[in-house]
Order: C-alpha cells, then sequence, then structure tokens
C-alpha cells in the first residue's frame, strides 16, 4: 500500500464510491457544509481516493459525505491523500475503518458488499441478523412525543462540560412537563398566551447564535434564532437540550415566515414557537418576542402576546429602515408605553444611529470569524 501526500483535486474529477455503506440525512449533510465554511478542511481528514479500473475518475475512499457537502457548496477543490496498491482488505479496511463515527449504516450494503469482514475485528459493534429500524419518537411519560438520542440529535452534556446546575430531578421534572398541555390562550385559535411575570428587563451578555457555535459553551446567557430554520428545528421535538444549555433567555424562534407564506402555515409556525416558549417560561426561561416577520403576518405574529408585555427584539436590516420603525410601533402598541422594553439585532450604522436617538439597545450582528464564503 502506498499513499501520497497531501494533494489539490478537482472535486470534478471525483466519484463517490458505489460500495460506499453509510447514508446522510439532509439536516447532517447541511451541519457538513457549516463545518467546512467555518473551519475550512482539517488536514488530518483530506479526502482518499483511489484509481480503479471501472472509471477514469479518483474513486473515493474516505470522504464521501465530504464531497457531497463540497459540492452543494459548489467548491472546486479538494484536499485528498491517494491511495495506491491497495489489497481488497485493505480497501476494505479505509472504507470501513474510517466511517465508524459519521452517518448511518446502509445495513443491505454492509450484508451484501462486505459480507467477509470481521465487523467487530475493526471496532464496528454491529449485528447484521438482528437490525431492526427504530422508531426515534417514543411516548413521554404524559402522552407527549419525545425524541430518542439518534446520530442526528447531540449528544446531552454532562453539568460539568455546559456550567449549568439543572440538576437530574429537575430535568426529569421538565421532561414530564413536555406533554400533550393546552396552555390558556387568548385567541380563537389557541395559540399560547405568553406569560407576563417573568420577562426579561435588561439584555444579558453574551449574546449567541443558537447554533454559530458550540451548543454548550460554557456562559451563554442569551441565545437568539436569527439563523437558518433547520438549526433549531430539532428544539420544537425537544427543547431539553435548550434547558440544559444554562441560558437565562431567548428570543424566540424566528420561523421563516414570508409575504407568500399560506396563512394556514403561518398561523402553524406561529402557535409552535409560542408553545415552545410558553413551555420554556413555566421552567423559568425569560423570554423576548421576536417581532422580524413579513408585514402581511405581524397581527398573526402578535397572537398570545397579552397586553401589558415588555419585552421585544426584532433584526434590523440595512436600507429597511421603515420595518425596524413599524417594530417599534407594534411593540409601543402591545406594552402600552411609549419606551417599550426592545432591542435591535444587526442592521448597520443607519439602525444603529436610530437606536441610539430612540434610547434602544443595538446589538452587532455575530459573525463567525472563521466563516469562508
Amino acid at each position: 500500500m502506498k499513499c501520497s501526500e497531501l494533494t489539490i483535486l478537482d472535486t470534478r474529477d471525483l466519484v463517490g464510491n458505489p460500495k460506499n455503506p453509510r447514508k446522510i440525512t439532509t439536516q447532517s449533510l447541511n451541519r457538513l457544509c457549516d463545518s467546512i465554511r467555518q473551519n475550512g478542511f482539517w488536514q488530518h481528514r483530506p479526502i482518499a481516493v483511489e484509481k480503479q479500473e471501472w472509471t477514469d475518475k479518483w474513486v473515493v475512499l474516505d470522504g464521501n459525505q465530504r464531497l457531497k457537502a463540497l459540492r452543494r457548496m459548489k467548491r472546486r477543490e479538494a484536499p485528498c491523500v491517494i491511495y495506491s496498491e491497495l489489497t481488497d482488505e485493505e480497501r476494505d479496511d479505509i472504507i470501513l475503518r474510517s466511517n465508524i463515527n459519521n452517518g448511518e449504516w446502509d445495513v443491505d450494503m454492509l450484508q451484501v458488499e462486505f459480507e467477509q469482514t470481521d465487523f467487530e475485528a475493526i471496532g464496528l459493534q454491529i449485528e447484521l441478523p438482528d437490525i431492526e429500524p427504530i422508531d426515534p419518537i417514543t411516548t413521554s411519560p404524559k402522552g407527549g412525543n419525545q425524541p430518542q438520542q439518534t446520530d442526528d440529535t447531540e449528544p446531552t452534556p454532562t453539568q460539568e462540560e455546559d456550567g449549568s446546575a439543572s440538576s437530574p430531578e429537575k430535568m426529569s421534572l421538565y421532561f414530564r412537563m413536555l406533554g400533550d398541555y393546552v396552555y390558556p390562550s387568548n385567541n380563537e385559535f389557541d395559540i399560547p398566551t405568553l406569560l407576563t411575570d417573568n420577562m426579561p428587563v435588561h439584555l444579558e451578555l453574551p449574546m449567541n447564535p443558537w447554533g454559530a457555535e458550540a451548543r454548550y459553551k460554557k456562559g451563554i446567557t442569551t441565545y437568539h434564532f436569527y439563523v437558518d430554520d433547520y438549526r433549531f428545528e430539532q428544539l420544537f421535538k425537544d427543547p431539553i437540550k435548550l434547558l440544559e444549555s444554562g441560558c437565562k433567555a431567548i428570543v424566540e424562534p424566528n420561523c421563516s415566515i414570508h409575504d407568500q407564506t399560506p396563512m394556514a402555515h403561518a398561523i402553524w409556525q406561529t402557535y409552535r414557537k409560542r408553545y415552545l416558549c410558553r413551555y420554556l417560561q413555566e421552567c423559568g426561561m425569560q423570554i423576548w418576542v421576536d417581532l422580524n416577520v413579513s408585514p402581511h403576518f405581524e397581527e398573526v405574529n402578535a397572537l398570545g402576546v397579552p397586553e401589558g408585555y415588555n419585552a421585544f427584539c426584532t433584526r434590523g436590516v440595512s436600507g429597511w429602515l421603515n420595518t425596524t420603525e413599524r417594530h417599534w410601533e407594534m411593540a409601543k402598541r402591545i406594552s402600552g408605553l411609549e419606551k417599550p422594553n426592545m432591542f435591535v439585532y444587526g442592521g448597520g450604522e443607519e439602525i444603529e444611529e436610530w437606536c441610539k436617538a430612540h434610547d434602544l439597545v443595538y446589538v452587532n450582528e455575530f459573525m463567525n470569524r472563521n466563516r469562508q464564503e
């Protein structure tokens, strides 16, 4: 077996391995793209390739999912190492051993293409004859649906990892509260009404976007969700991870609602974010109401926010000062105050100057230091 030094190859000259027994979900592929954008390619994980007789391109032995990610991102360069003079056993060992920790196993492919392989010998703990599909949803003690740990969810941190003071007893209580509850509502659609007895008074820092860095980075006090929807979608099924993070407050999830969104979907998006936030309030967390939705749905977005609520946030956008001003008026109407408690996230100099003139907190938009486009 021979192996080259690190070599840059054109992604168009690479082909995925037809014997690759690993699969990846859309969510996991999106995460992999994010990792590459933020961190580049770690030098210790180049794509392993080999020339094979059935094609004139380089066949990927290790790195099929990274190749998919590069192509989705329209990247042309792929850091690779080139293998040659491999025996069948060495080739299969590279394919299997390097893929143990990521994605999901294609059981049928394992049984057909690797039936002679000693899986236990290479550290793959799997019993092919006994494998059955696992339903990732189980029933909670209160009858609600709770997800089991799967490859698409992230491991629950220990108290030492995240600095949270949450006890096992408290986490057990939170799980029990995740049943099919019906919260009080002030509207015809039964969208839950937020509580007014534990509203945030001041924006506590540090504030981070959910999913832009490690979920359980120690010391994050406030999370916001002005990020792609897929980053926080799992929280609607399992918000316990947010509670375990140790944060004190959040800005409501900014579910995508555009001018062309059907009304029924806009109502559903509003319902589930208010339900989640009412549950989090019941657990002691403080909620900033997000006002950043399409003008067509601003009244829908106000459903479940009681009169007198006084903790708001919106996302500023350069060149759209009129939108920020409209959200300011909405906050004044709901709170009943001329100077409601509201802060603005991002938007540039014009928005920042407007905030200063109205005595509002302005927060610079978070930019990942390692972001690469």
